[in-house]
């Protein structure tokens, strides 16, 4: 599904996937940097009075990359959330009854997104598709369950909604979606030049950006496909720095960026002219490659 963005060649499996463009899949990334981002709707009540409204780190934990992860993808347009929970941080997705009863409220710093998934949706809009298979926690809240048996894929909606009917605890939640907070990036401080060189991006595969004398570390954002689409994304951040005023936010910098490439191509992005080695990219991958830069800088605004 997360590869049912792209249009597709025959026979390749995708025949009847598709999925909506605006989709952007969801994974903890534990180490990554987050700079000035308003996580307080998922994280809150950190030690030692840590604000999670302005909350920034050079090394985030599971939980904590996987609210930002989300947040970063709802700030440029995401409309659907694709998750796996093999790539998920578990105390970021569930809090069951126990551990409640173990731990109150006021000690815990995570609300878990099982309480923030209905009114995602009943209030941004904001669909979810989840892998699940070791907890039902999320049945009360879902729609639609699929059940995978031997391969084949079942509606287990029905079933599932019987085994969770009397369950009112589920059902009570009423937790507010987050903030609707733009950042706006702080001009000049993302160089692209190392040594004589005026631009000197590399690409890793697709694990690596080495943009002047910053390496930034890109695996973990999964939709993207080929390096052509990271070289491009590269050059793109560079030809972003004419609209980095200290005005304009993140989401509106990755859009007069992809609708310059609409006009005029792929290419306006180098100074070099034609080249033959980028490839299409989202405003997601984008903003997600912005966002991992470790020098990158921002202000919020409501």
């Amino acid at each position: 599904m997360e590869h049912g963005i792209y249009n597709h060649i025959p026979d390749d499996g995708r025949e009847f996937v598709v999925t909506n463009v605006n989709a952007v899949k969801i994974r903890a990334e534990d180490g990554r940097s987050i700079q000035n981002l308003n996580i307080d709707s998922f994280i809150s009540n950190l030690p030692f009075d840590q604000d999670t409204t302005t909350f920034s780190t050079t090394n985030a934990s599971g939980s904590t990359s996987q609210a930002a992860n989300i947040l970063e993808a709802l700030e440029v347009g995401a409309s659907t959330l694709l998750l796996d929970e093999d790539t998920l941080a578990t105390n970021f997705m569930i809090r069951d009854i126990r551990m409640k009863a173990l731990i109150a409220k006021d000690n815990e710093p995570i609300t878990p997104f099982v309480e923030h998934v209905r009114s995602l949706y009943e209030k941004r809009g904001i669909s979810t598709v989840l892998v699940m298979g070791g907890s039902g926690d999320y049945f009360s809240f879902a729609d639609v369950v699929i059940g995978m048996i031997e391969y084949g894929p079942h509606d287990l909606t029905a079933e599932a909604h019987q085994i969770v009917k009397d369950d009112s605890v589920l059902k009570n939640f009423n937790v507010a979606p987050p903030s609707e907070i733009q950042r706006i990036p702080i001009p000049n401080i993302l160089n692209a030049s190392k040594g004589k060189r005026q631009v000197d991006i590399k690409i890793e595969d697709l694990l690596y950006m080495r943009f002047g004398e910053h390496k930034v570390q890109v695996g973990a954002v999964e939709q993207l496909v080929h390096p052509s689409q990271l070289r491009a994304i590269g050059y793109a951040i560079h030809y972003a720095g004419r609209y980095m005023d200290g005005k304009r936010s993140i989401k509106e910098i990755c859009q007069l960026v992809l609708a310059d490439i609409r006009e005029k191509g792929l290419d306006c992005l180098s100074e070099r002219g034609i080249r033959g080695d980028f490839a299409e990219f989202r405003s997601y991958e984008l903003a997600a490659t912005l966002n991992r830069f470790r020098a990158l800088r921002v202000e919020q605004r409501s």
